[in-house]
C-alpha cells in the first residue's frame, strides 16, 4: 500500500536537504527534451539500464557479512536466492535523475550531452517533492557515495541499494526520483517496462532551459521554436548556458 508523502520524505533511504529551495539541474539531449515538452510527462529509466553496472549493488563488507551469517546459521542454500532478489530489484525499479547544485556543472556538461547537443533543465527540490506529492509511488531524496570496498549501509530495505553510489559519482551530487513497480520484483516475473512516465505540471517544473555553452546559434533557435511550439509560456525561460559567455581581460 503506497505511503503518505510525510512518510516518503521522512524515509530513511531519501535523505532530504535542508533548503528544499535549491536549484536542481537535469542534462539531457534534444529528443528527451522534446518528448518532455510532447507528453508533459518526466521519464523514469529502469535501473539496470543506466550506464553504471553497479546500480543497485551491495558494498563488499555488508556481502561478506551476510554471507558470514548465513553460512553460520546452517542456511547457506538461500544465499543464490538472496542474491537474486537483490538483482531482480534492479529491473523492477525506476529512477530521474537530477543535480544538486547552486550552478552549472562544466564537467556534467560535457557527461551527459555531445559537444553541439545539449539542454539543461533547472529547476528546484522543492519542485520534486511538488511532482510527488501528487503520485502517491514515488519518492524523492539526495543519492549517498560510499566507499563500497570499505563501507556499507543497513541491510533490509530495497531502497538503501539504489539510494547508495561509489565515491566515484559523488561529483554528480545526485537527486533521485524513485518508483518500485512490486509486480516485477518476484523471480518469476519478467522485467519491467525500459521505461515509465511521471505526469508534471511543465510551467512549475522548468524554471530554466539552458542552451549548451557548446551548441551552435542554429541549435538554440531551433530548440526556441519547438519550445515555442508546445509550451509557448516557457519560452522567455530559454538562456545561453553562463558558461558562454566572452572571458574579460
Amino acid at each position: 500500500m503506497p505511503e503518505p508523502f510525510d512518510k516518503r520524505i521522512a524515509h530513511p533511504c531519501f535523505p532530504q536537504p535542508e533548503d528544499a529551495s535549491r536549484a536542481v539541474w537535469r542534462y539531457m539531449a534534444l529528443p528527451k527534451f522534446v518528448s518532455l515538452l510532447q507528453t508533459s510527462q518526466l521519464y523514469l529509466t529502469r535501473l539496470d539500464l543506466l550506464n553504471d553496472p553497479h546500480e543497485g549493488s551491495l558494498p563488499r563488507p555488508l556481502v561478506e557479512a551476510r554471507d558470514a551469517l548465513f553460512e553460520k546459521e546452517g542456511i547457506k542454500h538461500a544465499l543464490p536466492h538472496m542474491s537474486g532478489v537483490n538483482q531482480k530489484i534492479r529491473s523492477a525499479c525506476y529512477v530521474s535523475c537530477w543535480v544538486l547544485s547552486d550552478s552549472e556543472s562544466e564537467a556534467l556538461w560535457r557527461l551527459y550531452t555531445t559537444d553541439n547537443d545539449g539542454i539543461a533543465i533547472q529547476s528546484t527540490y522543492q519542485q520534486l517533492l511538488d511532482i510527488i506529492k501528487k503520485e502517491d509511488e514515488l519518492y524523492v531524496g539526495r543519492v549517498n557515495y560510499l566507499d563500497y570496498e570499505t563501507q556499507w549501509f543497513p541491510a533490509g530495505n530495497l531502497f538503501y541499494p539504489v539510494m547508495h553510489k561509489r565515491f566515484a559519482f559523488a561529483h554528480e551530487n545526485e537527486i533521485r526520483l524513485v518508483k518500485l513497480l512490486g509486480v516485477h520484483v518476484a523471480l518469476d516475473s519478467p522485467p519491467g517496462p525500459p521505461g515509465i512516465l511521471a505526469p508534471v505540471d511543465l510551467e512549475a517544473l522548468v524554471q530554466g532551459i539552458y542552451i549548451s555553452p557548446y551548441a551552435q546559434q542554429w541549435y538554440a533557435d531551433v530548440v526556441r521554436s519547438i519550445v515555442e511550439k508546445f509550451v509557448p509560456a516557457l519560452a522567455p525561460r530559454i538562456r545561453w548556458s553562463r558558461m558562454k559567455s566572452a572571458p574579460l581581460y
